[in-house]
C-alpha cells in the first residue's frame, strides 16, 4: 500500500535539498578594508569637517544622491571593500547629521552600499559625545535585536560600540557581545580607546568577540598618523590574545601616503584588516581551500535527503551517484511512459534539472 503522504514528503525533501545547495557564503571580516576617517588637511578640524568620516552615512542629511555617490567613489578609490557606519547618533555633533533609527528605515541606503561594492559594518552605539550610551542596558539589547532582525542580511558584521571602555563596564560590554552572538552568525567586534585593552588596559573587554578593532591612537598631531614602531608593537601585543585584529584607527586622513604606508606595514605584521587606509589589496584574507567532496557537509545532507526520497517513492526514483577522488554528481531520475525527468547536484555547486521526451 502506498503511503498517502509520500508526495508531500517528496516535495519537502526536494525543497530541503535545493535550499541547502543554493545558500550563499557567510559574511566574513577577514581582509576587511575600510577608511572611516576621510577628512582633508585643508579643513581646520579635519575629520569633523563635511564628509570627514563615513560613520553618519545613514543620516538623511549626510548628502544628496550625487554626494553619496561621490563619497562612495572616494572610498573605493582608496581600496575599500567595506564601510563603517553608525546605526544611531542622535546628537548633531557630526556634520553628516543625526541618526534616529526609530524615525527611518536603513534598507534603501544599505542596499545602495552593497550594490556599489561596499559592504556595511554596523557600529551599534556611537561615542559618548552623542549621548546614546545613556540608555538602559535593556534598551541597548533591544536595539541590537531590532537591528539584527531588520538588517542582518544586508551587513557583514557588527561593532558593539565605539570606544566602549569610555562608557561601559567590562560586564556590560561582555553582555552586549553575548547577546549579539545569540542573535546572529555575523562577526562581532569590540573597539576601545587607544591601546590594547583601551585606556584601562583591561583585555577582558574582548571576551567573546570575534575581532578586535584596535585603535592605535597617536594620530591627532604631527602628520596625523601614528608612529610606526609604536603601532607595530601594539598590534603584536594584541595578537597575543589569540583574537584576529583589525588595525582600525591609526591616521586622521585615510587617503594620505602616511596612512597607506602604515596600513601596509600593519598588514604585513599580522593585522587581518585595516580601517584607516592602505595600498595593498591583500590583508588577512583567509585562503579558501577546496575540501574533498566526501569531507563537505552538504554531501551528507544530499545523501539523507535523496535516500529518504528514494525510500518513500517505493523504488521508482533510481538514485544515481558518479564520484571520483576530486568530484561527484548525485541525483535522482524518474522514468515515465513517454518522458524522463531528473534533478542532480554537482560538487561545484551546480544544480541541474533535466526533462526528456521519448518519441
Amino acid at each position: 500500500m502506498v503511503n498517502p503522504r509520500a508526495d508531500e514528503i517528496k516535495q519537502k525533501i526536494v525543497f530541503l535539498l535545493l535550499s541547502c545547495f543554493l545558500t550563499t557564503a557567510a559574511a566574513d571580516l577577514f581582509g576587511v578594508r575600510s577608511s572611516f576617517l576621510t577628512g582633508s588637511l585643508d579643513e581646520p578640524q579635519i575629520w569633523l569637517g563635511r564628509f570627514g568620516t563615513s560613520l553618519p552615512y545613514l543620516s538623511p542629511t549626510f548628502g544628496t544622491d550625487e554626494e553619496r555617490q561621490a563619497y562612495r567613489n572616494l572610498l573605493k578609490a582608496n581600496g575599500d571593500t567595506h564601510i563603517d557606519i553608525y546605526a544611531q547618533a542622535r546628537s548633531t555633533k557630526l556634520p553628516g547629521g543625526s541618526i534616529y533609527p526609530e524615525h527611518q528605515d536603513f534598507t534603501a541606503k544599505l542596499n545602495e552600499l552593497n550594490a556599489d561594492g561596499l559592504k556595511p559594518v554596523l557600529w551599534l552605539i556611537p561615542e559618548s559625545r552623542h549621548g546614546d550610551h545613556r540608555q538602559s542596558m535593556e534598551a541597548h539589547l533591544a536595539f541590537q535585536n531590532e537591528m539584527v532582525l531588520k538588517h542582518d542580511t544586508q551587513i557583514d558584521g557588527y561593532v558593539v560600540c565605539l570606544e566602549c571602555d569610555e562608557t561601559f563596564t567590562v560586564e556590560q560590554v561582555n553582555a552586549l557581545v553575548a547577546n549579539l552572538k545569540s542573535r546572529t552568525k555575523k562577526k562581532i567586534a569590540v573597539h576601545l580607546a587607544p591601546g590594547v585593552g583601551g585606556y584601562k588596559r583591561d583585555t577582558r573587554y574582548y571576551k567573546g568577540a570575534d575581532f578586535i578593532y584596535l585603535q592605535i591612537g597617536d594620530h591627532l598631531t604631527g602628520d596625523y598618523t601614528a608612529d610606526s614602531a609604536m603601532a607595530v608593537a601594539m598590534l603584536k601585543e594584541a595578537l597575543k590574545l589569540g583574537i584576529p585584529v583589525v588595525a582600525n584607527e591609526y591616521s586622521l586622513v585615510s587617503t594620505s601616503e602616511q596612512a597607506r604606508a602604515l596600513g601596509d606595514l600593519l598588514c604585513a605584521e599580522g593585522a587581518v584588516g585595516t580601517g584607516n587606509g592602505r595600498s595593498v589589496s591583500f590583508c588577512g584574507q583567509r585562503e579558501l581551500k577546496k575540501a574533498k567532496w566526501y569531507d563537505r557537509p552538504e554531501i551528507a545532507v544530499a545523501g539523507v535527503a535523496l535516500a529518504t526520497l528514494y525510500a518513500v517513492s517505493r523504488y521508482d526514483l533510481p538514485l544515481q551517484l558518479q564520484a571520483t577522488e576530486d568530484s561527484y554528481q548525485i541525483g535522482i531520475r524518474k522514468n515515465m511512459k513517454n518522458s524522463t525527468a531528473g534533478i542532480s547536484y554537482r560538487d561545484d555547486g551546480a544544480v541541474m534539472m533535466s526533462y526528456r521526451f521519448n518519441f
